[in-house]
C-alpha cells in the first residue's frame, strides 16, 4: 500500500541502523527507531482516546518530533495539521475553529499563543519543550510514556485523509489543503525520480515545516532510505556548520542563499558534498546563481513548480536543462498530467499564455469545510487549476508568466510582474525584486517596483533603473515607480507578500 506506515515498516526492515533523521539538538535516530518510536507514540494516541479522523493541531519551530508526529498521526488514523508558527492568535483563531482538533501540541514559546487564539476549549494540550501546568501536559513525557513499540490496532487506510496544510495566503485567507497518505506518498516518489534523490542523500531541512515545502522535501528522503538533519530555524551560521557535516542536498529559497553568503559564516566550510541546491519560492537573479555556483562547486542547481494544492513537485529541471532551459520551471515529474488552458477553456498554443492546469493522484482532495472553493478549484475530467500563468515552449519546458491574481491592467494592457521582476534582477547589484499593481485614477493600475539591493551596493538613481528596463519591455511595462527597501515582507514559504506591499503602499502616490 501506498503510505507512510508501509514506508516506514519497509525502511526499518530494510535499513534498520541506518540514521533517518538528526535533530536539531544533534541527537541520530535510526530507521528502526524511527518505526519502533512512532508505533509506541501512536499506541499512545489510541490510549489517550483518539481515534482515526481525529485532528491533532502542532504549533513550534521545526524539530524531528515533528516528524515523529506527522508519522504517527498517519499510524494511529488521525489527521496531522501544523499551523504557520508566525501567526498572531487572531490570525490562529478561525484556522483553530475550522480544524476543531482533538488534540493540541504546542512549544513551550507558543502555549500563550494558542491560549489567547483558543480560550476555554476542551480537548488534549501538549507543551512541547516546557513544564506541565494546568490544563498542559509535558508532550515529552506522553510521547516515551512506556506504550507498546509494536503497531497500533488501527486499520492501515491510505485513503484516509492524514494531513491538512494551510496556503500561505498570498492571495487571500489560507485555506485548509486536504490531502491523503497515498497521495504525499506518490508525491514524494514523483519527486525523488524528477530529482534524482537515492539513500546516500543527506538533506538539511531549513524550510518552516509548517509550510507544504517544509514536511513534503523530508518525505521524499525518507521514502528513499536517505538521511535527514534538521534544523530549529533558519540560522546562517547553524546553516554554515551542518553543511560542513556531509549535507550532500539543500531546499531553500533565494533569501536562505542571500543571507548565508553575505553572512560570511560559509568562509574555510567543506562543500564538496553538496551535489544539489534547489531554489524554490520565488525567482532567484542571476547574482544569486552566480554565488550558488561559486560557492557549491560540486552541485547542480535544481528549481521547479508546485502548490499546496497541486502538490509541491509538479515540474521539475536540474542539471545541465538548468542551464540549457535557463527560466524554464522544467518537465512535468512523473505520474503529473499538465495543461496551458486559455481563458476560453481551449489549450494554449506554443509560447501562449495560459492557466497550468494539474491532474495526478497527489494533487489535494479538495478544502476543509469548503466545497463551493474546492468545486470552482477543478475542472471537469479532474483537472486542478493552479491559478499560475504560464508558457509551455517548443520543447515542452514550462516558464511561469505570473499569478493569475497578480496581473497588472495598466491603461489597457496585462502586464505581468514576473516579466518585468526578470528584468529588473539583471540590473547590477539588484538583490530581490517585486513588482506589484496599485491603483491609479488615470492607468486603474499602475506598475510599481519594489528592491532590495545586495548588501554593501549603491542605490542607483531611479532615472538608470527604469531606463535600464525601457530599453528592454515595452514602455507601458516600466514601472511608474520604485522603492528601496530592506527586506520585502514573506511569507512562512519565502513567497514574497505581495497582498502586503499593495495594502502597505496603496496610498502612497506615484513618484
Amino acid at each position: 500500500m501506498l503510505s507512510h506506515v508501509d514506508v516506514l515498516r519497509r525502511n526499518a526492515s530494510a535499513y534498520g541502523t541506518r540514521i533517518a533523521l538528526t535533530s536539531e539538538n544533534g541527537l541520530d535516530i535510526t530507521y528502526t527507531e524511527l518505526d519502533r518510536t512512532t508505533n509506541a507514540l501512536a499506541n499512545a494516541f489510541y490510549a489517550a482516546g483518539l481515534r482515526p479522523g481525529d485532528r491533532l493541531v502542532w504549533l513550534d519551530h521545526n524539530s524531528a518530533d515533528f516528524l515523529v508526529a506527522y508519522y504517527a498521526t498517519a499510524k494511529a488514523g488521525l489527521t496531522f495539521s501544523s499551523l504557520n508558527a508566525w501567526l498572531r492568535p487572531h490570525e490562529l483563531t478561525p484556522l483553530l475553529d475550522l480544524l476543531e482538533p482533538a488534540i493540541v501540541v504546542a512549544g513551550d514559546s507558543f502555549v500563550s499563543t494558542i491560549e489567547d487564539a483558543w480560550p476555554g476549549r476542551a480537548g488534549l494540550r501538549f507543551v512541547r519543550g516546557g513544564v506541565a501546568n494546568g490544563q498542559w501536559e509535558n508532550w515529552e513525557d506522553f510521547s516515551r510514556s512506556g506504550a507498546s513499540d509494536q503497531p497500533p490496532p488501527i486499520e492501515n487506510d491510505e485513503d484516509r485523509i492524514h494531513e491538512i496544510v494551510f496556503t500561505s495566503g498570498t492571495t487571500g485567507q489560507a485555506k485548509g489543503v486536504m490531502r491523503t497518505q497515498r497521495a504525499r506518498v506518490l508525491d514524494s516518489a514523483f519527486a525523488a525520480l524528477g530529482y534524482h534523490l537515492h539513500r546516500d542523500d543527506h538533506l538539511l531541512g531549513i524550510l518552516p515545516q509548517f509550510h507544504i515545502g517544509g514536511a513534503a522535501v523530508p518525505n521524499q528522503l525518507i521514502l528513499q532510505g536517505a538521511r535527514v538533519t534538521i534544523l530549529k530555524k533558519f540560522d546562517p551560521l547553524e546553516m554554515a556548520s551542518a553543511l560542513g557535516a556531509g549535507v550532500t542536498y539543500i531546499v531553500g529559497v533565494p533569501a536562505h542563499y542571500s543571507l548565508l553568503f553575505e553572512s560570511g559564516h560559509l568562509a574555510g566550510v567543506d562543500t564538496s558534498a553538496v551535489r544539489g541546491v534547489y531554489v524554490g519560492g520565488s525567482s532567484a537573479t542571476p547574482t544569486l546563481l552566480e554565488a550558488i555556483a561559486r560557492n557549491f562547486p560540486g552541485a547542480e542547481l535544481v528549481q521547479g513548480y508546485g502548490s499546496t494544492e497541486s502538490a509541491p513537485h509538479t515540474l521539475a529541471l536540474r542539471g545541465q536543462a538548468f542551464l540549457d532551459h535557463f527560466g524554464s520551471l522544467g518537465l512535468p515529474t512523473a505520474g503529473t498530467e499538465v495543461r496551458v488552458v486559455r481563458a476560453d477553456g481551449v489549450d494554449s498554443e506554443v509560447d501562449e499564455v495560459g492557466e497550468l492546469w494539474v491532474r495526478s493522484d497527489s494533487v489535494m482532495t479538495g478544502y476543509l469545510g469548503r466545497p463551493d472553493l474546492t468545486a470552482d478549484a477543478f475542472a471537469e475530467g479532474g483537472w486542478l487549476k493552479t491559478g499560475d500563468l504560464m508558457r509551455r515552449d517548443a520543447d515542452g519546458y514550462f516558464s511561469m508568466v505570473d499569478r493569475v491574481k497578480d496581473l497588472i491592467i495598466s491603461g489597457g494592457e496585462n502586464v505581468y510582474p514576473r516579466e518585468v521582476e526578470d528584468v529588473i534582477a539583471t540590473f547590477p547589484g539588484v538583490g530581490e525584486v517585486a513588482v506589484v499593481g496599485l491603483p491609479d485614477p488615470l492607468y486603474e493600475e499602475r506598475v510599481v517596483a519594489f528592491v532590495r539591493m545586495v548588501e554593501g551596493d549603491p542605490v542607483p538613481d531611479v532615472a538608470d533603473l527604469t531606463a535600464y528596463v525601457r530599453e528592454r519591455l515595452a514602455g507601458f511595462k516600466v514601472p511608474k515607480a520604485v522603492h528601496f527597501v530592506d527586506i520585502l515582507p514573506r511569507s512562512g514559504a519565502g513567497k514574497v507578500l505581495k497582498g502586503e506591499l499593495r495594502r502597505q503602499w496603496s496610498g502612497v502616490s506615484a513618484s
